[in-house]
């Protein structure tokens, strides 16, 4: 598996510098589309493992941006194929301030049947997706204070002791940036999607760190480190992860 994941990781480098040698040798017209991708070693989601089992990840980003508005799929995909995510989304920035609508598919499975529920159902009582709203804040460089509040409103996501009544999972997370470090808490008041408890718990608690790993003068391949304990499930993780 790591043998692969290098292998992976040097091709798209290889990739990637040799679109940007050919850029350079004429003029380039600046794209709407943002497209770009992921190799996490684990796919870790707001303090919890969201995947069957601590395995890499593949996760791509397409989306379209047009001045603060921006339109796109993000995924993720495990390399054993059991894993399948493809979540829509739109978000607008004005200033500090960033506004996200997100339609979650999991590709969950039908609780009686276990067949993946289709992903065009989008009856209240069947559906797979989950939709969030979001507003985050984020401070200027002279102090790099971040706040997001998260709201999931419709959809899966329902009460643990009353399936047929959402649940409108919250989670609320603080962050700080430090040079190339970020610190981050990350809670939710009430039971739900990121937590068992019957009130308020810290489910997101860490830090990461960034860096660039010069390849050549014009390519730098962007890495990151997180250490992730969620005091809730009294767990841990460390996850490292390539951008492309």
């Amino acid at each position: 598996m790591l043998a692969a994941m290098i292998t992976f990781a040097c091709f798209l480098t290889f990739t990637k510098a040799t679109a940007q040698t050919s850029e350079t040798s004429a003029p380039s017209t600046e794209s709407p589309f943002k497209v770009t991708a992921d190799l996490v070693s684990s796919y870790v989601w707001r303090g919890s493992l969201a995947t069957p089992s601590p395995t890499p990840n593949f996760q791509p980003t397409l989306a379209y941006v047009k001045g603060g508005f921006e339109l796109g799929v993000w995924g993720s995909t495990d390399f054993q194929g059991s894993y399948k995510e493809a979540d829509l989304y739109a978000s607008y920035t004005a200033g500090a301030l960033k506004f996200t609508l997100t339609d979650y598919d999991w590709n969950f499975k039908n609780s009686l049947t276990g067949e993946p529920i289709r992903y065009f159902n989008y009856k209240s009582k069947e559906t797979g997706h989950i939709f969030e709203g979001s507003v985050g804040y984020t401070g200027p460089e002279s102090f790099p204070l971040s706040v997001s509040a998260n709201v999931m409103f419709a959809g899966a996501d329902k009460k643990l002791s009353d399936a047929t009544k959402q649940a409108f999972s919250t989670y609320v997370e603080l962050g700080y940036t430090f040079s190339k470090f970020n610190a981050f808490l990350g809670c939710t008041p009430d039971a739900g999607m990121y937590s068992y408890a019957s009130g308020f718990a810290v489910v997101n608690l860490g830090i990461s760190a960034t860096r660039n790993l010069k390849i050549s003068d014009k390519f730098e391949l962007p890495l990151k480190t997180t250490f992730v304990v969620n005091p809730q499930k009294e767990d841990v993780h460390l996850v490292f992860g390539i951008t492309f």
